[in-house]
């Protein structure tokens, strides 16, 4: 319950075994809301931001 709180101040934790590298960061998903999150220089656990570039993906609109 607590972690769920945590989650809603951008606060995660990480599945232990779910923990990857990718060459520069470390990715896993969160153990209490799932979202897909990586882990900062300085420590700490935040959300993935995904950014929308205009252009790519909008053909037939």
């Amino acid at each position: 319950m607590f972690g769920r709180v945590l989650c809603l101040f951008n606060r995660h934790r990480p599945r232990r075994d779910k923990v990857t590298w990718d060459g520069f960061n470390y990715h896993s998903e969160c153990a209490h809301c799932g979202k897909r999150i990586y882990r900062r220089q300085g420590g700490g656990w935040r959300a993935v931001r995904v950014l929308l570039i205009e252009g790519e993906g909008t053909q037939g609109r």
